[in-house]
């Protein structure tokens, strides 16, 4: 009997998960359940697909899928079904308070770090001419900050483009913007010693050249004695 109670709680703790994040990944879901410290993988496994079996949950890989697994492939995506919201909204108090208060949240703060994770995608795939289109994609959750398509030669480069954007998006970003409007952008991966020693290269290059215009015919006294030097060298001995 007590097996099932805590079945019966592992599937109300799934479904509200569902209820909060829409549309979250299998991987992710499986993540945020096992935070709760109230289940371990077999059990989130157990309760998933019962409720998958009993059309309270699916699983599905939408058309049009932009955002791939380790190996490629797209991922798929957990949602409440018509018939799972009408009973979690019906048994969402059998709950226990404290896990409620922690999925509260916790899911509000997984909700940012999802929609971070949507807004940047790459893919690299074969366009039948023997080339690979790489496309770049930033969405800043109202629009496109970039859209960007290349012709690559060969697979290896165009996944190491794609592996460079998610990795440092802001550096490829701005270094493209450089390029395009000639002005140089600083980097936001830069070190704080690479900071100090570019202050230093800027404090060297503040120093102007000196206006022709407006230096004096007399020469300085550092140049003066330089050429009574050179002078007295230069003169003829006895």
């Amino acid at each position: 009997m007590l097996e099932a109670a805590e079945l019966a709680i592992n599937k109300l703790i799934i479904l509200s998960i569902l209820n909060r994040i829409p549309g979250v990944t299998l991987s992710q879901l499986t993540t945020i359940s096992l935070e709760t410290l109230y289940m371990d993988y077999f059990d989130f496994v157990t309760a998933f697909e019962a409720l998958c079996r009993d059309e309270l949950a699916a699983e599905s890989t939408r058309k049009g899928e932009s955002v791939m697994d380790a190996i490629g492939r797209p991922v798929t995506r957990c949602d409440l079904t018509p018939r799972g919201k009408t009973l979690f909204d019906t048994l969402e108090n059998r709950i226990p308070l404290p896990i409620r208060s922690y999925l509260a949240q916790a899911c509000s703060g997984w909700r940012k770090d999802i929609r971070l994770q949507n807004t940047l995608s790459a893919s690299c795939d074969p366009d039948g001419n023997g080339f690979f289109t790489v496309r770049l994609r930033q969405h800043d959750g109202l629009k496109d900050l970039v859209d960007l398509r290349l012709a690559i030669p060969d697979r290896q480069m165009g996944q190491m483009i794609c592996e460079r954007w998610k990795r440092h998006p802001s550096t490829v970003y701005l270094g493209l913007l450089s390029v395009l409007t000639g002005e140089l952008t600083p980097s936001p991966e830069m070190g704080s010693e690479d900071r100090e020693a570019e202050g230093a290269g800027e404090a060297g290059a503040a120093l102007p050249n000196p206006d022709p215009l407006q230096q004096s015919f007399l020469p300085d006294q550092g140049q003066t004695e330089t050429e009574t030097e050179r002078g007295a060298d230069a003169a003829p001995r006895p």
